[in-house]
């Protein structure tokens, strides 16, 4: 959207892929660490065949590794709002919007 739609400058365009770059390497960082957790909650359930400590300690990573990609992402969305100027700020925000409280299809 802030490619196509904005009408980015140059200024912006080189800042936003300066931070698409940075983002897409923590992004798979901390996606890779979602896939060991799953893995590790795989194995937990797989030992206790029930809601065990193991289990309840594994979810509780998961929680973490989703949490942690949640904040590089919200991160990621403000600093690209940053490079924003006023006038373009509005319709960024309504897609945030809009792609938080839309129904997945």
């Amino acid at each position: 959207m802030l490619h196509h739609r904005l009408a980015l400058d140059e200024r912006q365009s080189a800042k936003l892929d300066s931070l698409e770059r940075l983002y897409a390497v923590q992004r798979r960082a901390l996606e890779f660490e979602l896939r060991a957790s799953n893995a590790r909650l795989a194995a937990a359930i797989e030992a206790e065949h029930g809601n065990g400590p193991r289990v309840t300690a594994a979810v509780d990573q998961n929680h973490a590794a989703m949490g942690e990609l949640q904040k590089a992402t919200l991160a990621h969305i403000f600093g690209m709002r940053q490079l924003l100027r006023p006038n373009q700020t509005a319709q960024f925000d309504r897609a945030v919007v809009k792609a938080l409280t839309e129904d997945s299809q």
